[in-house]
């Protein structure tokens, strides 16, 4: 026993004695460096607390609050079976099979561990703190995948500039309880995973791959991505005849354990496997195995023979494969490409789908957009694109891809900035190395030239060296002061504040949380609200009332069906809402700030026009009986005609002060054939009595307006 217990000491003393013989200063810094970057980024995200009281914002994180609720409550099975009846009425909403999953456990994982450790707080307090903890989280992954596809300089870097990134805070910040926290984090550990898995042939590292890849497609829908881009780096490669057996594990590997942990999400299921999004990466894995089996054959067989007797038809062969795809994709054996994807790969066909549209992260790009997501390290893509062409290896060509394709599709649709984010810190760490490279190893007398390159090239002094870094230095302090600033500006108010002018100030009020509070205390359980769908999260996500729809836009003829009602005339309208049941419509006011310029329902008419039109089956209507149009067929923001007779303005104006309908008849779509006076149009005046104003916020911004359905006559109701 003695001899044993002194093995076991001389044992854990040598791994003592080499572990603190390997830290130096170099490590002390580079960590501490590391950790600096972490808490900076983490600072910056809770920056919101100290303008802001601890509230969700936007829209999405009230769906992924209410999910963390219940999973909590009832636990995950009983979740994936939740029939909601309390949203999407009548026929509810199936949470299991809508709700990417990875978001809401994770809260109440880190809820359940704080428990576990004596620590007590609110599952709101941690649903609003954690995208800044995962958002630094991806701060400290993006070192490692910097390290793993340059080095500790590109890794500290790239940490360095996600850290104040405008394009990946914007989603990170406290409050916004969302999918993309999550799913950037997994996003750059799928892609570290991957890159060491074929760098080291490590099957481990191809396990963890794989893991991160399936967790990153139960919590984000842009898993698609990377799936696709893995399958492209591995086409590329096996063009380029750079196979290798650490290829095929690392990519096998990632592809087959990723997409069978995804078939087990609900979301999801074993459907993805006849979907494009999961074919393509597949059908790369059967190339790559049949690639593997010729090579094994070959050293039995001679092919040469038989390849240069068909390589004439491979044009015919090429053909028939192209011919096969479209029968699969026309059949319908094989599902196709979901709207969304389809629309992010071509994203000017995007106009046909008026409810993609009308989402604003859903829109193109513009060049200043582009560039207040990225700020000054746009300049250095170029460079970094250079750099990585002219030296394709495996890692540089994975890191190449993921810059050009997230380039593409920021460009092509504005919330996807936050996949450029991380691709643009890679690319600029890499760009600003390799062109500090020569002056470092001059500074290090490591650079060697030619005697005869000698006489015709002027030396690399010290001097050099110094005012290269300096002039670095100075770009990148600017660089990073201008991203800073520009971070703390995303911390802007949640979108359910209302930010109400008065005079020459902004009061922000919680007018939206004051009606869903009313609506949460005066409404019976057979009583059901009808809003636009842009707020459906927040009302069903603070309160038990019945809605119709909410932002999940799971039933788009129902949304399209909630337009028309808002647009057509009072007796068509109640046709509709018969139908659906509402007792209470829901209005944004904005006591006539909204229309010229603040948010409001006034300035999301043409898409209650537009989705109607496309897409209601009650009642037709057609857009130009209500948005005005010039010769070319192009809208110019005006409404005309039926507009005016139709319940949405008849209700918008009917109770407004004079002042707010002055603001209102000024505004560009109101002011050149406005009404003279507010509410119902003569012709439909009987049809105010049918309606009551139950409620209006403190500020006049929420108006609540109820249907009297017990004085309503039976022909007051179109048939």
């Amino acid at each position: 026993m003695p001899a044993f217990l002194d093995r076991i000491t001389n044992d854990l003393r040598d791994r003592y004695n080499t572990a603190t013989s390997t830290i130096n200063r170099e490590m002390v810094l580079l960590y501490s460096a590391l950790m600096i970057i972490i808490i900076v980024a983490f600072l910056v995200r809770i920056f919101t607390i100290f303008r802001y009281e601890i509230i969700l914002s936007a829209n999405d994180p009230y769906s992924q609050f209410r999910a963390a609720q219940y999973i909590e409550e009832n636990g995950l099975f009983k979740f994936f079976s939740w029939v909601d009846t309390q949203t999407w009425y009548p026929e509810g909403r199936f949470w299991g099979i809508s709700q990417y999953i990875g978001t809401p456990i994770s809260a109440v994982l880190i809820h359940q561990l704080f428990l576990l450790v004596g620590i007590e707080i609110p599952l709101a307090t941690i649903c609003f703190f954690q995208p800044a903890i995962l958002g630094s989280l991806t701060c400290g992954a993006i070192y490692f995948l910097g390290k793993e596809l340059g080095n500790k300089k590109v890794g500290l870097l790239a940490a360095l500039f996600l850290s104040v990134s405008a394009g990946h805070l914007q989603r990170t910040v406290a409050g916004f309880f969302d999918n993309e926290a999550l799913g950037i984090l997994f996003l750059v550990l799928s892609l570290y995973f991957y890159a060491r898995s074929l760098r080291t042939g490590s099957v481990y590292m191809t396990i963890l791959s794989g893991v991160s890849l399936g967790v990153l497609s139960g919590s984000w829908g842009a898993s698609t991505y990377v799936f696709n881009l893995l399958a492209l780096h591995a086409f590329i490669l096996l063009l380029t005849r750079r196979h290798s057996d650490r290829l095929f594990l690392a990519y096998g590997g990632t592809i087959l354990i990723g997409t069978f942990i995804s078939t087990l999400v609900p979301r999801n299921g074993p459907k993805i496997l006849l979907t494009t999004d999961g074919l393509i990466p597949i059908g790369v894995l059967g190339l790559l195995a049949i690639y593997e089996l010729f090579q094994y054959l070959r050293t039995y067989y001679n092919f040469s023979s038989i390849l240069k007797r068909i390589s004439k038809y491979y044009p015919v062969i090429g053909g028939g494969v192209v011919i096969a795809i479209a029968y699969l994709l026309l059949s319908g054996s094989v599902i196709n490409l979901s709207s969304k994807f389809v629309t992010t790969l071509l994203p000017f066909i995007r106009d046909s789908t008026p409810i993609m549209k009308s989402v604003s992260e859903h829109q193109i790009v513009s060049w200043a957009s582009f560039f207040r997501n990225i700020g000054i390290l746009v300049f250095f893509l170029p460079l970094s694109i250079y750099y990585l062409y002219i030296k394709p290896t495996e890692r540089n060509l994975l890191l190449l891809l993921f810059g050009l394709t997230s380039i593409y599709f920021a460009g092509s649709m504005v919330r996807l900035a936050l996949i450029l984010a991380p691709a643009t810190a890679l690319l600029a760490a890499k760009a600003i190395d390799q062109t500090l490279l020569p002056f470092v190893l001059a500074f290090q007398e490591r650079f060697a030239l030619s005697r005869r390159k000698m006489r015709f090239t002027q030396p690399l002094s010290n001097q050099h060296t110094a005012i290269a870094f300096i002039f670095m230095g100075i770009f990148l302090f600017f660089g990073v002061f201008t991203a800073t600033d520009q971070a703390i500006k995303y911390t802007s108010p949640p979108s359910i504040l209302t930010v109400v002018p008065s005079g020459q100030t902004l009061i922000i009020g919680n007018d939206w949380l004051e009606a869903i509070g009313w609506l949460d205390y005066h409404t019976g359980s057979r009583d059901v609200v009808a809003s636009w769908w842009d707020y459906g999260y927040w009302i069903s996500g603070n309160s038990n009332t019945i809605i119709l729809v909410d932002n999940a836009t799971i039933n788009k003829t129902k949304i399209a069906n909630i337009g028309c009602m808002f647009v057509t005339n009072p007796r068509e309208s109640l046709k509709i809402a018969k139908i659906y049941d509402i007792t209470y419509i829901v209005l944004l006011v904005s006591d006539g700030y909204g229309a010229v310029g603040l948010d409001s329902d006034l300035g999301k008419v043409p898409w209650f026009v537009k989705i109607g039109e496309d897409g209601g089956n009650i009642i037709q209507i057609d857009q130009n009986d209500y948005l005005e149009y010039d010769t070319r067929g192009q809208y110019i923001t005006g409404y005309v005609d039926k507009f005016y007779q139709s319940v949405f303005w008849s209700l918008f104006t009917a109770e407004i002060t004079d002042e707010a309908y002055s603001r209102i008849t000024q505004y560009g779509p109101i002011k050149d054939n406005a009404p003279t006076s507010k509410g119902f149009a003569p012709e439909w005046a009987d049809y105010a009595d049918y309606y009551e104003l139950s409620y209006t916020t403190q500020h006049n911004w929420v108006y609540i307006w109820k249907i009297n359905w017990d004085i309503i006559p039976p022909g007051a109701i179109a048939p």
